[in-house]
């Protein structure tokens, strides 16, 4: 069994790599923000390569934190800690993925004759954003009112697509021919909504990190995974 001051040394290494895919997710967000816009197939395309940086982070963080587990029984507050670090892991990875595919969407857009995106793409993906950056923020300083926050904003972005999905509809029926662009978009919307979905799912942990207490809609999951574990005060 390791020492504390190994247990505490690698838990501080475990938090500095999960702050470091947190920017890296972050600047992926940022490059595919800046793609869209502008519809840049190349910048789009390095995101995808980018992808498997961020893929290969998350799987060493994983491989620490089960480590940590195995070297050491964790008392419940470490425990909670470490549990949260691979739920936010798993999150902030599957925000990326989403990166990658809206990056998919913005080639197949670039090759196509340009049509204009429904204004609500600004809005869906700044909000977002502030929503990536606020729970990670939440995460590592325990701002608990923050991670509250995440909801409210996460009723933007849902507001936002469903704004996007009436509008596409309508300027289908008026010009079908522009179908597939439309198509691609709503794509695109679609994706924005789940990264807003993934940081309120990282939002409701913190609470757990702080107080022990989880979010109702993740308790039983959280229960199944923590059977296999022992708790100690």
């Amino acid at each position: 069994m390791a020492n504390r001051k190994e247990y505490d040394d690698e838990l501080r290494e475990i938090n500095v790599l999960v702050h470091e895919m947190g920017k890296e997710v972050k600047r992926s967000i940022d490059r595919i923000i800046h793609a869209f816009s502008e519809r840049d197939a190349k910048l789009a395309a390095e995101v995808m390569e980018h992808d498997d940086i961020i893929d290969k982070m998350e799987t060493d963080i994983e491989e620490r934190c089960i480590g940590i587990v195995v070297k050491q029984a964790p008392l419940a507050s470490d425990w909670r800690k470490i549990a949260s670090y691979m739920r936010m892991i798993s999150d902030l990875e599957r925000i990326a993925d989403n990166s990658s595919d809206i990056s998919i969407y913005i080639v197949k857009l670039s090759k196509m004759p340009e049509v204009e995106a429904p204004e609500e793409f600004h809005r869906i993906f700044l909000t977002m954003r502030e929503m990536v950056g606020n729970t990670i923020e939440s995460f590592f300083t325990g701002n608990i009112e923050l991670a509250k926050d995440i909801s409210t904003q996460d009723n933007i972005v849902d507001k936002g697509l469903d704004d996007i999905m009436e509008k596409i509809i309508l300027r289908i029926k008026e010009k079908p021919e522009n179908t597939e662009q439309y198509v691609n978009y709503l794509m695109i919307a679609k994706y924005i909504e789940r990264m807003a979905d993934h940081s309120e799912n990282i939002a409701s942990w913190v609470s757990f990190i702080v107080k022990g207490k989880l979010h109702m809609k993740y308790t039983d999951r959280y229960q199944k995974e923590s059977q296999q574990f022992q708790f100690y005060e």
